[in-house]
């Protein structure tokens, strides 16, 4: 059985919006299922999103027959990007592989406004999204961590983020990880041009906003073609 793929959306989507947006990406994998956010991304903090995300991923890993413990490879799309990669720190012998895509790695200038605009209130009436703000406890301690698992991330962001900006935000600057942008080709040379310190381990000729890179046909096939090389070292005989 090819092994389960969990894909955690991103703020704000859920139900309809969730299953529209991940569709093309839900259909080619049998063994994937969808996981939104807890409180849409919102009222809760990061990293208590992850007792969500693992109670989810139990859930869809007994409803395919398997046990909720089996290893799994995880795809985030932004926000829930950055909660996936927490998640596959904190159970390192679960997460064989994590797709980052479209990751406000380095912060999000929305998220910061609205940090400021709660910071107003009495109360952080919208944590998540101040977790997601540049320099917050959450993100340092995440840059801390990631180290442990960067051979086994892969991260794809494109030149038109919207909500990421600049779009080298989404850049994951630790060793190992393996970084891939969407963009056209005058971006991709001005890229490597002007971003030395951004280097790159793939290139997608496209142009795509945020919305749309979960349904870009070589984000898909980039993120398939690994799972069957994992799923193929798992069986007899195979390498893992």
């Amino acid at each position: 059985m090819p092994i389960a793929v969990p894909i955690v959306a991103g703020t704000a989507i859920k139900g309809v919006a969730a299953t529209l947006m991940m569709r093309r990406v839900l259909e080619r994998h049998p063994n994937a299922f969808l996981i939104t956010l807890a409180s849409f991304g919102v009222t809760v903090p990061l990293h208590r999103s992850q007792n969500s995300i693992g109670k989810d991923i139990r859930r869809g890993l007994i409803a395919q027959g398997r046990d909720p413990d089996s290893p799994v490879v995880l795809v985030g799309h932004s926000q829930g990007a950055l909660a996936s990669l927490r998640y596959a720190i904190d159970h390192p012998k679960q997460v064989l592989h994590v797709f980052s895509v479209g990751a406000p790695w380095h912060g999000s200038r929305s998220a910061a406004r609205v940090a400021r605009l709660v910071g107003l209130t009495r109360r952080n009436i919208a944590p998540a999204l101040t977790d997601m703000a540049a320099g917050s406890e959450f993100l340092t301690r995440l840059h801390d961590d990631l180290p442990v698992i960067a051979d086994r991330v892969t991260n794809i962001y494109s030149t038109h983020e919207i909500v990421i900006s600049p779009y080298t935000h989404a850049h994951i600057d630790i060793p190992g990880v393996e970084n891939i942008l969407i963009a056209t080709q005058p971006e991709y040379r001005r890229h490597l041009e002007t971003f030395p310190e951004y280097p790159l381990d793939g290139y997608i000729e496209a142009r795509v906003t945020h919305l749309g890179e979960m349904n870009t046909p070589e984000v898909r096939a980039i993120i398939w073609e690994r799972v069957e090389e994992i799923s193929a070292s798992l069986r007899p005989g195979g390498n893992a």
